[in-house]
C-alpha cells in the first residue's frame, strides 16, 4: 500500500471538520455493498475494479464525498456513501484511540447522511408529453385539411385542394359517356380518372390526376405526427 496521506474534509451544510497537513490521518473502513473504485473523485473517471460488499479497505484521504482507499486491489476513489467505519483507528493493543474515532464518525457520518452525491449519475430528463392530436394520427398540421374525396379520404392538403375535390364529385355526371368502352364510367374526351383511391373513376383533366397523385405521396408529410 501506499504511505498514507493527510486528507481533509468540508461539509457544505455549515458544519466544517478539517484535519490538518500535518495528522496524516487515516482509518479502516468496510464495503456496504459493491462499489466501482474510480481513477479519480467522480463518475466521470474511469473504473478501475471493484469493491465487494464487506471487503476492508484503509481510507488515505477525502474530497468531497469521495474517498481515496487502499486495498488488495488497484487502490482508487469510492463513493463515501458506499463505506462504513471499520473502528480500526488503533492507538496500540490497548484499544481504539476516541479522538481518532470521532473524526472518523464525524466524516462517516457526513457522508453517509447524504449530505453528498452518490456513486450515480443523474437520471435522465422525462420525456415531454405527447401533443394532444384532436383527430389522432390523422391530424394535419395547420393549413392543411382532409380532402374528402370520399368519407374517410384524410390525405392532408390545402384547402383549396379539397374544394376542387368537392366540385369534381358534384360535376362528375357531366363529364362521362355512358356509351363508351368503359359505360357509365367512360370519361368524355380530354379527361381521364382521377384515381385519388383506388376504384376512384371520377373524371377530371390529366393535370387534375397528375396533381391528385402527388398530394396522395405529400399527404403524410403534411400530418401532424409525420412518418
Amino acid at each position: 500500500m501506499n504511505t498514507l496521506n493527510p486528507f481533509s474534509l468540508v461539509v457544505a451544510t455549515g458544519f466544517g471538520l478539517a484535519v490538518s497537513a500535518g495528522a496524516a490521518l487515516a482509518f479502516d473502513a468496510v464495503a456496504t455493498s459493491d462499489v466501482n473504485v474510480r481513477s479519480g473523485p467522480g463518475v466521470n473517471y474511469a473504473r478501475v475494479s471493484v469493491l465487494n460488499r464487506g471487503e476492508a479497505v484503509n481510507v488515505v484521504e477525502c474530497q468531497g464525498s469521495w474517498c481515496f482507499v487502499e486495498q488488495s486491489g488497484p487502490d482508487g476513489w469510492v463513493s463515501g456513501h458506499y463505506l462504513a467505519d471499520a473502528g480500526s483507528n488503533g492507538a496500540g493493543a490497548g484499544g481504539s484511540d476516541p479522538a481518532a474515532d470521532a473524526v472518523v464518525g464525524a466524516i462517516l457520518g457526513a457522508i453517509l447522511g447524504g449530505v453528498l452525491s452518490h456513486d450515480s449519475a443523474p437520471p435522465p430528463p422525462a420525456p415531454p408529453a405527447p401533443p394532444v392530436l384532436p383527430y389522432g394520427p390523422d391530424t394535419c398540421v395547420p393549413g392543411y385539411v382532409w380532402r374528402d374525396a370520399i368519407p374517410g379520404d384524410h390525405v392532408c392538403v390545402t384547402p383549396d385542394r379539397r374544394t376542387a375535390a368537392a366540385h369534381e364529385n358534384a360535376i362528375a355526371g357531366s363529364r362521362v359517356n355512358p356509351a363508351g368502352a368503359y359505360g357509365p364510367n367512360t370519361c368524355v374526351a380530354g379527361f381521364v380518372w382521377r384515381e385519388a383511391y383506388s376504384g376512384d373513376v371520377v373524371c377530371v383533366t390529366g393535370a387534375r390526376r397528375t396533381a391528385v397523385h402527388q398530394e396522395n405521396i405529400d399527404g403524410p408529410s403534411h400530418r401532424v405526427l409525420a412518418p
